[in-house]
């Protein structure tokens, strides 16, 4: 019994040994892989929700009011109340309210200059026309948050629309 488990050992190990070899950049792919609980921020996704969502405070790294930035209501279906940004792996990275008074902020859940690209984003959501926009999902706070994707995606550049 023992020199069976030996030998399935010595089996195992040599075939890990030549897959390593056959397949190394594969092997080293995978070791190299982003880890899933740093947010990729060049391809964050939107999810919209009809009620008002708070993140637990411990996860709140900086609440931003957007005073100049408006987004209209639908008129047509239930407005969205909120609007998550996530990466791929459902790490989240900000949750923008709109507020019973109709201001709109922005919950920040990661370490990221948010304060920064408030000024793109409000001349995103002026030239976007987010404010007259009532289409149900693109339009009002879908097309905020579709403005806050463009900001902190690294990968664009930051001019005013």
């Amino acid at each position: 019994m023992r020199r069976r488990l030996n030998l399935g050992i010595l089996v195992l190990t040599v075939f890990s040994i030549q897959t390593l070899m056959i397949h190394p950049d594969e092997a080293w792919a995978q070791a190299d892989a982003p880890d899933p609980g740093i947010p990729d921020l060049t391809s964050l996704n939107v999810r919209l929700s009809h009620r008002t969502i708070h993140a637990p405070r411990h996860f709140v790294k900086e609440i931003v009011a957007l005073p100049h930035v408006h987004a209209a209501r639908s008129k047509i279906a239930p407005s969205p109340r909120a609007a998550i940004l996530e990466d791929d792996h459902h790490n989240r990275v900000l949750i923008l309210s709109a507020l019973e008074d109709g201001s709109l902020q922005a919950q920040v859940l990661v370490d990221v200059d948010f304060a920064a690209t408030i000024p793109f984003v409000t001349a995103c959501a002026e030239h976007r026309r987010c404010a007259y926009d009532r289409r149900p999902m693109t339009g009002g706070l879908g097309c905020v948050a579709i403005c806050i994707q463009q900001a902190l995606d690294p990968a664009v550049t930051h001019e005013t629309p």
